[in-house]
């Protein structure tokens, strides 16, 4: 009889934890069909600019940065990138420096994204469903890769977080290449000439252009 009852009440309370952890995993994997649709939706956008030849001739690099930021300007969090690049030296910053460096950053990232633009063909691109949902659902990650017009491969991840409604790109790995960190270790450098926030971000645009060349190169092998 007790065995009976412990059957009867257990079960409908097993299917209570079944029925969460379900809908739990259901909630987790929309946050990621989110993600990476705003990926998707990009991804699509700047394969339609890579299309157009009359934009990739030099003389118009300003009109192609221009599409280009029109194209990432509401999915890349440049404030937070920013203070992500800064790291630690980002705590003595003043909110003018750091809305000033997001400005500069912005600048950075798009003449990044037009030289890879123009110097790289893609055949076709394909988008890796995740092995395991995030411990955090605000926070996802979309792994692209991309196949280029002489069969290369190159394994992509944007690194998505949910900022209220939107999905914010925050970084973006290339092959190994964590852009943000590689940015990162640029600052830390040039603060150790400069020797302040302000220092560096004048010279920032200058000495980050050799940077930009040196990872394209680095993906292109």
């Amino acid at each position: 009889m007790i065995f009976m009852f412990k059957q009867l009440f257990w079960r409908p309370f097993l299917a209570l934890l079944v029925l969460t952890a379900s809908v739990n995993a259901l909630a987790i994997d929309q946050d990621w069909e989110e993600a990476k649709a705003v990926v998707e939706e990009t991804t699509e956008k700047m394969l339609v600019l890579m299309s157009d030849q009359s934009l990739l001739s030099a003389n118009n690099k300003d009109r192609l940065e221009t599409e280009i930021q029109n194209i990432v300007t509401p999915v890349i969090d440049f404030y937070g990138f920013g203070r992500g690049v800064m790291g630690r030296f980002a705590r003595t910053a003043t909110e003018d420096e750091l809305q000033r460096f997001a400005g500069i950053l912005k600048t950075t990232l798009v003449r990044t994204y037009s030289i890879a633009v123009s110097d790289f063909s893609v055949a076709s691109y394909r988008i890796v469903p995740p092995r395991a949902s995030s411990p955090r659902p605000e926070l996802q990650v979309v792994n692209v890769v991309m196949t280029s017009s002489a069969g290369q491969t190159f394994n992509i991840l944007y690194y998505m977080r949910k900022d209220e409604d939107r999905w914010m790109l925050v970084n973006v790995m290339v092959e190994g290449i964590n852009l943000r960190l590689t940015f990162q270790n640029q600052f830390a450098d040039m603060y150790q000439r400069a020797r302040s926030v302000s220092g560096v971000i004048d010279g920032w645009e200058e000495r980050v252009a050799s940077t930009i060349a040196q990872v394209v190169k680095d993906v292109e092998g």
